[in-house]
């Protein structure tokens, strides 16, 4: 029966094969497969003798995305998430809501709940927040992002720039996989409900749907909120 020793740098087993954070140390005759989960790096071992086992290494993904519907929990669930780090950039892409009375109530609710420590930046530029050292950033959110570049980029009027929104997408997209900091990014998931009447708000709908696939791909970890509940996809 193979042995499994677990501490605070990791795991051994049968005191020849390490397991950690930051990945494996290969023995001979043991095969190993690491799957990236919500939790950590789970490693499943084959041992010389034919026994299975598995261990996961906790850590904190350094890209999160969270889905969600309106008011599933999906912010709170990322606040969450950074919760522990006390130097948290919140990265606000919807404006001061000055020009909204209902919108402003909104952000003073979310600024209300954040640790006071947390840093702001009220923004669409992400990719040089991306690309700089520095604390955590928690976008909040991709949706609000979209619909500030599409306005940006003219597109209500001139459909045919959509191209430039396609490129900044994929601009986005480098930026946050080649990112060195913790993040943790929101969007709406708005792909599964009836199909919009107008062409325009059809073409919203599928460029979110392309960006939250095409950040997805470059995430460590995807999460799904539904009714206040969050599922690891």
């Amino acid at each position: 029966m193979a042995e499994l020793v677990t501490g605070p740098d990791g795991a051994t087993v049968d005191g020849v094969l390490r397991l950690g954070a930051a990945g494996f140390t290969p023995a001979e005759g043991y095969q190993v497969t690491s799957t990236r989960t919500a939790t950590g790096i789970r490693y499943d071992v084959l041992t010389p003798s034919g026994d299975q086992l598995s261990w996961t290494a906790p850590g904190a993904a350094r890209r999160t995305l969270v889905l969600g519907g309106a008011r599933s929990g999906k912010s709170t669930e990322a606040e969450r998430l950074l919760a522990a780090a006390a130097d948290t950039l919140y990265v606000a892409t919807g404006g001061d809501g000055s020009a909204d009375p209902e919108w402003a109530d909104r952000i003073a609710k979310h600024r209300a709940r954040r640790p006071a420590s947390w840093g702001l930046a009220e923004t669409i530029d992400l990719v040089p927040l991306l690309a700089s050292d520095g604390p955590p950033l928690l976008i909040d959110c991709l949706t609000l992002w979209l619909a500030r570049t599409m306005d940006s980029c003219d597109i209500w009027e001139r459909p045919e720039n959509v191209d430039q929104v396609e490129q900044r997408i994929e601009q986005l997209a480098a930026a946050w996989s080649a990112t060195a900091r913790q993040v943790v990014a929101v969007s709406n998931e708005v792909g599964s409900g009836v199909v919009p009447a107008d062409a325009g708000t059809r073409l919203f709908r599928d460029l979110m749907g392309r960006l939250n696939a095409t950040i997805s791909r470059e995430s460590d970890t995807v999460l799904w909120c539904v009714a206040g509940r969050t599922i690891a996809l």
